[in-house]
């Protein structure tokens, strides 16, 4: 009798255990399959009154559950752009609302010297993507008129003096890189912010010298603007001198050398 005693206990304690152990590895999975959301936290410890710039903010991916109140989502970083925070954070902190001040306007974002001015292009599909502070260069796809006089010998100069008079008047495509490279202040949004992506919006704005702003001006009443994604801080092809123009010359010389290639009659991937 004195032998069962223990080993009875022995088995209610195991029992028990199974049960904690059981009970332990349950809750665990259920956390686990707990949506996470990405939230904004301070990628370095951050000092009072600094301005946030994309390298200064970083991601965070908690359970929904523990997600603060004013947090702020991943996919809203460019919110916090161009805020300073009123006190000091230390790495892995979350950003909060609170923290940054939505209050700001397009005139504290043009630098001193320089004019802040609309651009619209002609295809909105990168600017949808854009974010603040990415920097763009700016193409330009305009027509001109190019005079071309008939070639006459001396001859038929001196028989058919009119025949010198006349030209014809020609239509040619150009593109040029009208900015190198410019950063992007803003973005229109229909939601009447200027520091997030534009959803359907095809307009940004940019703040530049009063010369180059009155250009920039001109330049979309006179030609198709189109925006090029750069690297930020990429020091090349930052002269325009350097990247030349596109017209009809461009493909000439693309053509020069080539063979004409003819389509087969045959189809290349016949259906079986």
């Amino acid at each position: 009798m004195k032998n069962v005693i223990p080993l009875i206990v022995a088995v209610i304690l195991g029992l028990a255990a199974v049960y904690v152990v059981s009970h332990f590895l349950l809750e665990n999975n259920n956390s686990d399959q707990e949506t996470l959301v990405s939230v904004v936290v301070a990628a370095r410890d951050l000092d009072a009154g600094e301005e946030l710039l994309p390298g200064a903010c970083s991601f965070k991916n908690v359970p929904e559950s523990a997600v603060p109140q004013s947090a702020i989502l991943w996919e809203s970083v460019s919110l916090t752009y161009g805020q300073k925070i009123p006190h000091a954070l230390k790495r892995g902190n979350y950003i909060l609302f609170e923290d940054i001040q939505l209050n700001l306007s397009l005139a504290d974002c043009v630098a001193s010297g320089k004019w802040l001015i609309p651009v619209t292009f002609s295809d909105p599909t990168l600017v949808k993507m854009l974010k603040p502070q990415d920097e763009i260069a700016i193409a330009a796809a305009y027509s001109h008129s190019e005079v071309i006089k008939p070639k006459l010998s001396t001859e038929e100069l001196l028989e058919n003096p009119e025949e010198a008079e006349k030209a014809d008047v020609q239509m040619e495509r150009e593109t040029v890189i009208l900015f190198p490279c410019i950063e992007v202040i803003g973005i229109d949004n229909n939601n009447g912010l200027f520091r997030e992506s534009g959803n359907s919006t095809a307009t940004i704005y940019v703040s530049l010298p009063p010369r180059q702003a009155t250009i920039l001006l001109a330049a979309q009443q006179e030609a198709e603007l189109y925006p090029i994604l750069r690297r930020r801080n990429d020091p090349s092809a930052r002269n325009r001198m350097e990247i030349g123009s596109v017209n009809k010359k461009t493909f000439e010389n693309v053509r020069s050398g080539l063979d004409t290639t003819v389509l087969p009659n045959e189809n290349a991937n016949p259906s079986n």
